[in-house]
């Protein structure tokens, strides 16, 4: 029996990646993910947010009382398209052969404190003579496409792929030192402050042209009596010029100012209004600048399902980082059950990343040519108002 086999790992997604014996065949996978997560907003919340609609009182508070002093909320969607030769050849040795890629991927993540919810959808009339802390929140998030050229290994399925990488927008934020109080009349602001926001701006396509790396290594090793495969893979490890100027805005962490006239604010104002802006009475600075951005890139170690063992019942896990972008490392662990040789389903837990903890289910159809793969890493989110993410995930591949 041929299986199909997927050959790297989609997005965000925490399910598994499948082992078979068909690594000297050819074949084309094609895979979509969306995934919305976060630890405090739910998904009530965040749709309303992003698609319009009425934000009421009743909506804020319940997404209020979900927060705690640290919060998260990420992104991360993705299209992938890869051929793998695995018939043919590249050198005499026959051991390798190549393939080709192209993806699209837009990656964000936010890192909040509540007071920084708070002060963005309640304005500063709930401080009183508190004081709000925005130390520690960061933003970042890369709308990019790649398209790149690899060498496979034909024996175990490891390969090494070189991409050329498009940058459409980046955006980079943190606050390093945040504090903003007010005196019991609300009639002055003190706001210490020291960090800085970058953005890409305009609509070109392309605003930044790069390099990235694709890396996937398979080891096989005894396991419970048996052996098992792991997988080490890192994905867009590279960098990025961006030749269309950014707009950055930084503010000196040394500079103090109080003394603010509250009266068009007092209340329920906001800081930001028509008439009062408060970047300008901080002296904020300004810059247009051309710069090299990390691409988020992203690391992970996980065990495989074997498709050719006779096993109906597997276990999978692993762990996965984005070191350039702040994200928490996530940990997940499933199983992987096939109630006939062509159909499956996988469950799994995952914990860290945007979110805390959440939990997935996916199917999957696994004939001698074609594999279909249908999921979601939130099947909570998926029914329930109530969840903090929704996702979905198909994959497809065919063998010839």
């Amino acid at each position: 029996l041929l299986f199909f086999r997927i050959t790297s790992v989609s997005g965000q997604s925490t399910f598994p990646v499948f082992r078979d014996s068909s690594l000297q065949s050819n074949r084309l996978s094609i895979s979509g993910n969306f995934d919305v997560t976060g630890t405090s907003m739910r998904k009530e919340f965040v749709n309303t947010l992003a698609f319009g609609g009425t934000i009421d009182q009743a909506m804020k508070d319940r997404t209020l009382k979900a927060h705690g002093n640290n919060n998260r909320i990420g992104m991360f969607g993705s299209g992938e398209i890869t051929y793998v030769s695995g018939a043919g050849s590249l050198f005499k040795s026959g051991k390798y052969s190549w393939q080709v890629k192209a993806g699209y991927y837009a990656i964000g993540n936010v890192n909040y404190t509540k007071d920084a919810f708070r002060l963005t959808f309640y304005g500063n009339s709930y401080l009183g003579e508190d004081t709000a802390n925005l130390t520690g929140t960061r933003i970042a998030g890369t709308q990019f496409q790649k398209a790149g050229f690899g060498l496979y290994h034909k024996k175990t399925g490891s390969s090494l792929t070189l991409n050329l990488v498009n940058v459409q927008n980046q955006l980079g934020g943190y606050i390093r030192n945040g504090k903003l109080s007010q005196d019991a009349n609300m009639d002055s602001i003190s706001l210490h402050l020291n960090g800085d926001m970058t953005y890409s701006k305009g609509k070109n396509f392309s605003k930044g042209l790069g390099f990235a790396l694709d890396f996937d290594y398979y080891l096989k090793v005894p396991w419970m009596k048996d052996s098992a495969t792991f997988q080490f893979t890192v994905q867009n490890l590279g960098a990025a010029y961006l030749f269309v100027p950014q707009t950055q805005y930084s503010v000196d962490s040394t500079y103090h100012y109080s003394g603010f006239t509250l009266n068009q604010i007092q209340n329920s104002g906001n800081l930001f209004g028509d008439n009062f802006s408060l970047l300008d009475s901080l002296k904020v600075e300004k810059k247009e600048m051309k710069r090299w951005v990390m691409l988020p890139a992203h690391i992970q170690i996980m065990k495989l399902v074997d498709l050719a063992s006779p096993k109906k019942l597997q276990s999978f896990f692993g762990i996965r980082f984005y070191p350039t972008i702040g994200i928490v490392p996530t940990g997940f662990v499933g199983v992987f059950y096939r109630f006939v040789p062509k159909v499956s389903v996988s469950a799994n837990a995952a914990f860290g990343g945007s979110s805390i903890a959440r939990a997935g289910l996916m199917f999957g159809y696994h004939d001698q040519k074609l594999g279909i793969q249908l999921g979601t890493d939130d099947i909570y989110g998926l029914i329930a108002k109530k969840g903090f993410g929704q996702s979905a995930l198909i994959r497809l591949s065919w063998v010839f």
